[in-house]
């Protein structure tokens, strides 16, 4: 199975005492998971502002390079229908079949009985995703569950 880190998060996850990023770097090390990305210009600007290598990920089998014209397409043909600005990131979803998306956790909001739950970034891409790629979000170490040992398709 392949994941798509949202450039929210990607500063949580090269920081290697971030908590919350722990499952995804051992699924990552230890049970043969992949990151999607595609060489388009938004993914790599992202990536090099968050001061991730892709190439190295790529080069330690990490992961799965979707073709950016691929990506280009799909994201075309979202127009008009979407609530976040994050075209590229549904797109990459669509495309190569992506169902997990790690989002960086923000602060704990208050619930009614006094629980808290961790909410992720970006709402409208998380509301985007589940939609329309139909997948999962994952926010904290709580949801490691969402990374089993499949391979990207």
């Amino acid at each position: 199975m392949c994941i798509i880190l949202d450039a929210n998060c990607l500063g949580d996850f090269r920081n290697r005492s971030n908590q919350d990023m722990q499952p995804v770097r051992t699924w990552l090390d230890e049970r043969n998971g992949k990151i999607a990305f595609s060489d388009t210009e938004t993914f790599r600007s992202e990536w090099k502002r968050a001061g991730l290598d892709y190439r190295a990920l790529n080069r330690a089998g990490q992961l799965k390079l979707i073709p950016g014209e691929e990506v280009l397409t799909q994201q075309e043909n979202l127009t008009g229908e979407l609530e976040s600005d994050d075209p590229h990131v549904i797109a990459l979803a669509l495309v190569a079949e992506i169902k997990v998306l790690v989002v960086q956790r923000q602060p704990d909001e208050p619930l009614t009985g006094g629980r808290r739950r961790a909410r992720g970034g970006d709402p409208a891409l998380q509301r985007d995703f589940k939609r329309l790629a139909r997948g999962k979000v994952y926010v904290t170490s709580g949801h490691k569950h969402l990374l089993t040992r499949d391979t990207c398709p």
